[in-house]
This record gives C-alpha cells, structure tokens and sequence, in this order.
C-alpha cells in the first residue's frame, strides 16, 4: 500500500479577486497543497492565521499602509516562527524592507508577480529554506571607518574562521557589497562571476539555480559573491535587488560575512538592520577614530539603538614611550564600542594579498589571525606554539596566479 502523503494547508490573505483567482489556478493542480483564502483586509484579521495545521501563510497587503505594517507586527507576534509566512506588496520601499527584515518573513515579492514565482516562494517556505529561529544564518557586516583601514582583508579572514570553526563550521558566504569597486574575489584570487545586471530590473529572477552559477568557489569550499570591478560606472542599485540577493544567501548558506562599500547607499539600513555582528573597522590615526565616533552616532540616528557598532581598531600598536595613541586613548574615544584591536603585520597581509591567498595559508598562527580569532571567535581561542616562517616566499606562486 502506498504511503499517504499528507496535505499542506496554505492560508492566503487577500482582498484582490483576481490574485486569489490567479493563486487557485496555481495551486489547482498540486495533489498536496489545500489552499484555504480569506477574504479580509489585514487590519481585520482575528484568529484565522491561529490554525495549528498551516504549513505557510500568503499574506497580499499594501507595505505603505501603516495600519496593514502595524496588523503584519501582530500576527507575526502571535505566530511566533510557528508558519513562514510570504508577503505580496503592492509597493516596495526601503521603511518597508527594513520592517520585512526585522520581521523574519520566509519571502516578499512585489506585485506584479508570475504565479510561478510565488510557487516557488511558498515551496520554498514549506520546505523550510526561509527564515527560522533554528535554522538562521549568521549575518556579520563589515563597515570601514575610513578607506584602506583593511576591511576586505578582515572580513574574508573572518569567514575563513567561521568556516573552520568547531562550533560555527558550516556553509559560509561572502557577500561583497562594493559592487563597482570590490576586491574580496582578487584578494583570493577569484573570477567574480556575479552579474547584477541580470537581476536589476527583476530581482525575482534571481533562484537557487542562478545564485549558483554566480557563486566564485574557493578551494576550501568558501563561496564568494563579487562582481566584477567597474570603477567607471558608479551607481546605487535598488534596496529590493540588493535584499533579494541577501535574503537568498542566508536562506542557503549558515554564516554570511558582508564586505560593506564605504560610501552610504539607500540600502545600507536595510543591510545593517538585518546583521547579527556590526563590525566597524577602524585605525590608530586621530581623524580615522573621531570619523568613526561620527559614524556610530549616524547609525544610531538612523536605525537606532537596536543595532551596536563593534569597533575593531586594525593596524593596532600599544605604544608606551612615545607621543602616539594609546590603547587607553582608544577606549577613552570609543567607549563600550571597542571590541579589540589588530596587530600591524603588514608583511604577512601584503604577501597574503600579492599571492592571493588567505592569512592562515601563509602562517596559521599570525598575530593577525589570533587577535581577530578573540573578537570574532573568543570560545576557541587557545594559545599555539609559534612557528618560524620563510620571510623569503612572498614571490612563491606569484607567477602562478591566472592574468586580469
């Protein structure tokens, strides 16, 4: 006797004859999926989405009404991460990504939207590729104070160790935000092969199919979404292409590690909003800190105390006998902010950085990689014998590295 195969309910909410018409027509033929509608705008929603058999919810509603953003809050309370739930907007905006967000839903697609888009999206809830409170990637930003403070070089250090991690070891991702300028795929010696042209205007195109394709794969099994340089052509991209993208990544991927442009995009709220770890990189010059004092300010003017800056000070120096900063001058400027500093080993990162590979190839246990290790990873740091390292390979595989 054939095993029966149990039936999902699907709620969809809405007061839109011919989306719920176009909806049925979609799920009509599947033998598995019940879709039950409701008739109801937001606002006036009781305990229907309280059924305790719903396996996803479709949520049709107007983002730029507060009264339908403030009734999405409440049945998100209520439903606790119990049901993904998918959003259908009539509008897009960045208020209403950043809510979206902070809200955890599985998906939002944005009218007008292909009924086998929003398959895909409720399939994808059902099978529990969307946001989960068990299941939720790791999202760690980082943001330079200033240029050339060494922020590529941090975060892709960063994501190695997540990778190999006892305790974070899983899938992990970087994501280089610095579309036109970014170099976290040259500094490991990479072909981006991420096209936002291909997604710009129809940023639902962008699947678990395309996203590999344009996945750089590094030989430990880091993957790198970067695009090619283009300093040429600078210009923001919208903030519903750059959430879909991210929103992909964590369903997909355990640890996301994002290289952040220094420059602030209409997006960047969004992106800061929706990170576990903000980290700031910083350095030890007057102007650099008192910029990044500002900085932190900026965030919390704009997105609020919810999200806190984690200031790392790279190129790190305890001077005692001179007239230079101090590491009480730091923390006297940063306050509770400062997570800890990175030693100054430029020799080690500009041989990693001319042959294009990471920190711990060249030397695993680098003064650079331990100090990192205690902010990002404290639990595992533990003290390792140091080894004596060649000062005479930095042109060791240099020749063997692919041209462009």
């Amino acid at each position: 006797m054939a095993n029966e195969v149990k039936t999902k309910k699907i709620l969809l909410v809405s007061t839109d004859r011919a989306f719920e018409q176009d909806t049925r027509a979609a799920f009509a033929a599947s033998e598995v999926i019940q879709l039950i509608t409701v008739e109801k705008s937001l606002p006036d929603i009781r305990g229907e989405v309280q059924e305790t058999d719903l396996g996803a919810i479709i949520i049709d509603m107007d983002a730029a009404r507060l009264d339908e953003m403030g009734a999405l809050q409440r049945i998100m309370r209520r439903l606790e991460g119990r049901v993904p739930v998918v959003v259908v907007t009539q509008e897009f905006n960045a208020a209403a990504v950043r809510i979206l967000v902070q809200l955890q839903v599985a998906d939002f697609l944005v009218k007008p939207i292909s009924t086998a888009d929003l398959v895909r999206s409720v399939v994808a809830a059902l099978q529990g590729t969307g946001h989960s409170q068990q299941t939720e990637s790791q999202i760690y930003t980082f943001l330079p104070a200033a240029g050339g403070v060494g922020t590529t070089t941090l975060a892709l250090q960063t994501a190695f160790q997540l990778h190999n991690s006892a305790s974070r070891g899983a899938s992990t991702c970087v994501v280089d935000l610095n579309f036109e300028q970014g170099a976290c795929a040259e500094y490991l010696d990479l072909e981006p092969r991420f096209d936002i042209t291909e997604i710009e205007n129809r940023p639902e195109r962008l699947d678990r199919q395309l996203l590999d394709v344009m996945l750089s794969k590094h030989a430990s099994g880091l993957c790198v979404l970067a695009a090619p340089s283009n300093p040429a052509d600078m210009r923001s991209f919208r903030t519903d292409v750059v959430v879909r993208m991210l929103d992909l990544v964590s369903a997909y991927f355990d640890n996301v590690v994002i290289d952040m442009p220094r420059t602030w995009f209409p997006w960047t709220e969004t992106v800061l909003l929706g990170s576990n770890k903000l980290y700031i990189v910083s350095e030890m010059t007057v102007p650099c800190l008192r910029h990044t004092q500002r900085l932190i300010q900026a965030i919390h003017q704009t997105v609020g105390k919810e999200v806190r800056p984690n200031v790392i000070v790279n190129r790190f120096e305890q001077k005692m006998f001179d007239n230079g900063i101090k590491q009480a001058d730091v923390q006297e400027i940063l306050g509770e902010h400062f997570v800890g500093g990175i030693s100054n080993n430029y020799r080690l990162v500009r041989e990693a950085v001319d042959r294009g590979v990471p920190l711990h190839e060249i030397d695993p246990n680098a003064n650079v990689i331990q100090d990192l290790k205690k902010i990002v990873l404290p639990d595992e740091v533990v003290a390792a014998p140091r080894k004596a390292r060649s000062l005479f390979g930095i042109g060791k595989g240099l020749l063997r590295r692919k041209a462009g």
